[in-house]
Order: structure tokens, then sequence, then C-alpha cells
């Protein structure tokens, strides 16, 4: 593995053995270079800012299988550990104490399930622990201790943030992922150790500690320059108080090809959390974009994540990294508070703020980046808002619990973990004053945010495409927006026995196109809101509009017959069938339907046909009468007073000829 942190050259001396001399970084550009022994001093040279470059991790794995007997008997292999596991919420009397409500679910120390002798490694940068989700284990301590310079450290707890958990929430419920720690950091180490408790002292399945050597960039030494001054042609949208030294993935050397597809955005911004990592607060500050790559392939290669799970990140000296791609232009939903990351951004403060006090630079830091966002969103950073909880992973609520919490709030308010450590904790009171001062100064210079791009105009949809889409592919349309770029296709969508789709994140459909149409093929017994807006030239997303709220019908093998229905045929109804009968009180059903607000049905009618009574739950709603002039496929729609979940049921109300070809549950 590539030498991170201390490169050190290896000479042998007359006794064969190894001495290592430290590395030191090269002089900086611009420094005057006097020779002194022969008195001259040499002009100033310019020399060119190194480039900042993709630069590929190396991931390496250590195995745990239970307890070695050998380094369990070691002097201090169970020490109590510091830093970052289970705590108390933000605003507890004690930052160290436990919460009631943990006390409540169990979270106690546990019994010592895994603890591996200490073990030598190749040199790393970031580690973290990782096991298989969905382990019927409790995970109640993950330890970990290293080797720096030769010692080892004192074990120090990881917070635990579950993984792949919850698919209520799309940041968590990452598909193939792995549960699992947040990120270590060190100064560079060579030698690792892990101890892990459980509730019943079984090991959790596929436990290890993955270590990321993040290699090293010849730009990593210009952490810290001026990145230059925010685009004057985003005045007016909240970027003039863009932080001047934010360094964008490029420059911190993201390698792109480790990143996939992780297309969720929320529609608006509510709270922003404040976190912290774990493990070191001596790192240079040349060492900071690579922690940051450290991380990036921590979440992506060992975690299984599509991208960095927050969306920016502050350095102890106050330098301020992107994160999340998309983040400075948009509002990507991330995987940094588990049950609460829709409608949320993430900051990480680099170090541990358990052991350690935030210096002046970071919490300015921390400052300028939420100020940004609160500004560009709106939002008021002393106040309040009530987020839902998607339940899972270290929610401290069960999904669908609404709680009141801050606007600028700590990572442990909501979830139970030490995020973002007792000392900075301490200083979220004043870092929201700080914040709501800054936007409030952004306010009298520029006033209130302007959109970069307007809205578009949609041309409406027809009765073929709403509010049902009858045929499998539509095409949709709006009108040019003055000054675009292009424009971006996004989605919410559900099931016909799901949620409708009304939770503050949209999917990205199309991330780009200059077109101002979209050709949208839905399944049957979707229910899908089609959302586009216009990207200026910088990047800058525009407010959104509605194309359409349509659904498709529902397949009758979804559909629950009673008997005496018959399946007839004829080129003439929708679909070349109908299903008829003539029995007083014949049903159809719909099991499980959630959020319906129209029954819409392609039906035939003709005089003398008969009626359709709509029941949920054994509710009546309405009737549809089929006594009308002849049409083998006529569209009926009958909308709810409110939005109802259960059974759907069609009821047919006397014994005359009922003929239905199609059924279709909308929500809007």
């Amino acid at each position: 593995m590539r030498r991170t942190t201390r490169r050190t050259d290896e000479r042998r001396t007359a006794g064969g053995r190894r001495r290592r001399t430290a590395w030191r970084p090269p002089a900086a550009a611009g420094t005057v270079v006097a020779l002194a022994g022969a008195g001259v001093v040499l002009p100033t040279v310019a020399l060119p800012v190194p480039e900042a470059r993709a630069v590929p991790p190396r991931v390496d794995a250590v195995e745990v299988h239970g307890v070695d007997r050998a380094a369990r008997a070691r002097a201090g292999a169970l020490a109590e550990a510091v830093g970052h596991g289970h705590d108390a919420p933000e605003g507890a009397a004690d930052g160290s104490a436990r919460s009631a409500q943990q006390q409540d679910d169990g979270h106690g120390e546990g019994a010592l399930a895994a603890l591996n002798a200490r073990t030598t490694t190749d040199e790393f940068l970031v580690a973290g622990v990782t096991w298989d989700a969905g382990t019927p284990v409790e995970v109640t301590e993950v330890a970990l201790r290293v080797r720096e310079d030769g010692r080892w450290t004192e074990w120090q707890s990881l917070g635990v943030d579950g993984g792949g958990g919850d698919e209520a929430d799309p940041g968590a419920g990452i598909e193939g992922a792995r549960a699992g720690t947040e990120p270590f950091m060190t100064t560079g180490a060579d030698g690792v150790q892990l101890r892990v408790r459980t509730a019943d002292g079984g090991p959790p399945a596929g436990l290890r500690v993955d270590l990321v050597d993040p290699g090293t960039s010849p730009a990593d030494a210009n952490v810290g320059a001026d990145t230059g001054p925010a685009s004057s042609a985003n005045a007016g949208t909240g970027f003039e108080i863009r932080p001047d030294k934010m360094l964008s993935r490029k420059q911190w050397g993201a390698d792109e090809s480790l990143r996939s597809s992780w297309p969720e955005v929320s529609g608006r911004l509510k709270a922003v959390y404040v976190h912290h990592t774990a493990g070191t607060n001596s790192y240079s500050e040349g060492q900071s974009a690579a922690l940051v790559r450290g991380i990036y392939a921590y979440h992506t290669k060992s975690r299984g994540w599509p991208d960095i799970g927050y969306q920016f990140l502050v350095d102890k000296f106050g330098n301020m990294f992107q994160g999340r791609h998309y983040a400075r232009v948009d509002n990507p939903i991330g995987a940094q508070a588990g049950g609460f990351n829709t409608g949320t951004i993430g900051v990480s403060a680099m170090g541990n703020y358990e052991t350690a006090r935030p210096t002046r630079a970071l919490m300015r830091g921390l400052a300028k980046v939420i100020a940004w966002k609160t500004y560009q969103y709106k939002i008021d950073a002393e106040g309040s808002v009530p987020l839902t909880s998607g339940g899972g992973g270290t929610a401290r609520w069960s999904a669908g619990t609404t709680v009141t919490v801050p606007r600028v709030l700590g990572h442990r308010r909501t979830n139970s973990t030490a995020c973002p450590g007792r000392y900075l904790v301490a200083e979220m009171d004043d870092l929201r004053l700080n914040v709501e001062k800054r936007r409030q100064t952004a306010l009298d210079r520029h006033g209130a945010i302007r959109w970069a791009v307007g809205r578009p105009d949609r041309d409406a949809p027809t009765s073929a495409q709403a509010p049902v889409q009858w045929k499998p592919t539509s095409t949709y349309r709006w009108k040019p927006v003055p000054g675009a770029a292009f424009y971006q296709v996004l989605y919410r969508q559900a099931h016909w026995d799901e949620d409708m789709p009304r939770r503050p994140y949209w999917r990205v459909l199309r991330a780009r196109t200059t077109s101002t149409s979209y050709t949208m093929t839905m399944w049957r017994g979707k229910a899908r809101q089609l959302a586009v807006r216009a990207v200026g030239p910088h990047g800058e997303r525009g407010p959104m509009t509605t194309l359409v709220r349509t659904a498709r019908v529902v397949l009758p093998k979804s559909w629950t017959f009673s008997d005496d229905w018959t399946r007839v045929t004829n080129w003439r109804f929708h679909s070349d069938e109908a299903f008829r009968t003539s029995t007083r009180g014949a049903t159809i059903r719909l099991k499980s339907a959630n959020e319906v607000r129209r029954v819409v049905l392609r039906a035939a009618t003709s005089p003398g046909d008969g009626r359709l009574q709509v029941l949920v739950s054994g509710e009546a709603f309405g009737t549809f009468d089929l006594d009308r002039s002849k049409d083998l496929n006529r569209i009926l729609e009958l909308r709810l007073p409110r939005r109802v979940d259960g059974t759907v049921t069609l009821r047919a109300l006397d014994g005359d000829r009922v003929r239905i070809s199609r059924i279709a549950l909308h929500r809007w």
C-alpha cells in the first residue's frame, strides 16, 4: 500500500538496521531561497500550483471472528472507550449521560462479542467497521484503537449508523449497503484492534475493519489556499455568500468512478445537521483532502453507498469541502441522519469533539457553510421545524413520528449517538446565532433570494394523460425558459398499494436535456408526479413545475372477483376486453389500496345498464351509473371527499348489466 501521510526514506546503517527520516513537503511556491554561503539571494520564482487530480484509493479489510482469548487477557483490552458511542440527545443536562429513552430501548454495555489481536497492517488514513446488513444482532458498542507512530491509541467508541435499514428514508435504504460505523480518522496508522459488544454476545455476521489508503495528490498541500470568490453570475440566488474556500470534489481529488447513481433530491431544505467524525484531532492541514477522500472511499467501497454520505465537510483549519455530488447547486439527499435524511443536509466537522474542543476556525467554517444554505433556502437558523421520522437505523423515534427540532441541530438530537460530541454540542447555540447573523447580513445586502432561471410553463396534459395515463407511454411538454442551459426532469412515484408519492424528495429521471418535452413510460398500477426545472449556465437550479400527476390502471390479475363475473371480448372495449355481470351484489375488490382520492373506470355504457357502488373499507362513497348512451369505451370518474386507505370495492347495486374494462386509483 502506498504511504499516504508520513512518507519516510529508509536507509540502512552500517549495522544493517533501517533508519527512517521524516519526509517533509517541498517549499511552497514563491519562497525566496537564500544561498547564505555564497551571499546570494535568488529572485522569487512563482512556481505553478499543483493541479488537483482524481486519486484512486486502496481499501483493505481485517476480518474479525469472535473473541481472541490472548487479546482479551492483555492489560487494557477491556478499558473504557472514549468518544463517539450512544449518548444523551443535544440539550440534555449532562452530555455524557445516557437518555431515559435509550435505557428503555436497551442500549447497554452488552456482552463482549468480538475482539481481535493487535494487528499490523499497511498504512492507512481512514478506517471504519462494517458488517452484513440485516444481521439480527443488536450492536451496543464498537470501539477501535490504532497504532500511530509506533504507539497504540486509547480505545475510541465509533458511532453506529445502521445502513440500508429504512426504505422509507432513501438516504438510508440503499440496496446492497452494509451496516457499520461512521468513519474513523488517523494521522497515518499501521495497526488496528477492534472490540464489539452486542446485546446477546453474538458477533454480527461479516464483521470486519475496513482500512483506507486514500493516496496522495500534489494539490493536497494547497488546501487552505484561496479558491476564488463566488461567481457574480450567481448573485441573487444565494450564491453570493457561498464560501470562497469551499473545495470542490475535483479540488480534493474525488475519484468519480467510485460514485454511482444516487438520484434523490429534497424538494426543499428544512434543517441542517452538524456531525463530527471519530478518531484523531491531530491531522495536519495538508492531510485534510486525503482524509475526505478516505471517508469517500469508506462510504462507497466499504459501506456500499453510491456517494459520500455528507453534503459538506469542514476541517479544524476552517477549510470547507463539498461532499455529495451536486451539493453546491442542489439539495441531494445524503445518508447522514438515518430516519431524517429527507429535507435535511449534513455538515461534518472533521475531528472528534467528544474529546477535544472545536477550533475557532472550524466554528467559522461551519457557520459559513450553514449560513450559505440557510440563506439560499430561506431558513431561520434560530427557529424550529417539525421533522417526520422515517424510522430504522439509530433514529430515536419510530417511522411516522413527527418531532419538533431546531433548524440547525446536532446529530444526536434525533439519533442515538454522541455525535457531534459534547464540546461541539456546547457550541450549538452560539453557532445558530452566528449563522443567523450572517444570514441577516446577506438579506440586508442582497435582499431575498431570486431564482437564477424561471419556472417552466407546462403544456396542460390531455384527458388521455391525466388523471390516468391510459397508454403505457406518453409525452409531456413545457415551454422554453429564457436563460436556461438545459432542463432536469424529476419524479415521485408509488405503486397503487403503497403510500402516495408526496414525500418531500424527488428522483432525477433525466439529469440533462435541452429538449422541452419528455416521453414517460409507466408500469401498470403506478402513480407518478412528473416535474421539470430549468438549470442556469452555472448549474443553478430553478423552481420546479409539475407537468402531470397521473396514475396507470390496475391490471385485472390484481382484482378479486366474486362469482358471476365473465370475461368478454370486443375490439371496441378498452384493451379489447371487459368483465361482465348481471348479478346484484357482485363485487370486484382491490385490496390494500392507500391514499385513494379518485376512482376512474373504463367501462361500457348503454341504456338500461346498471349501477356500481364504490366502497372503501366498507364505507360507501358514491355510485357509477352506466345507464347512458351507448359507448363501449367510456371514461368515468368518482372523486372522493378525502383520501382514504383500505380495500376498494365496486359492487353491483341491481341485476342490470355491468361491463368494466379497467380500473385506476388516483391520489390527487
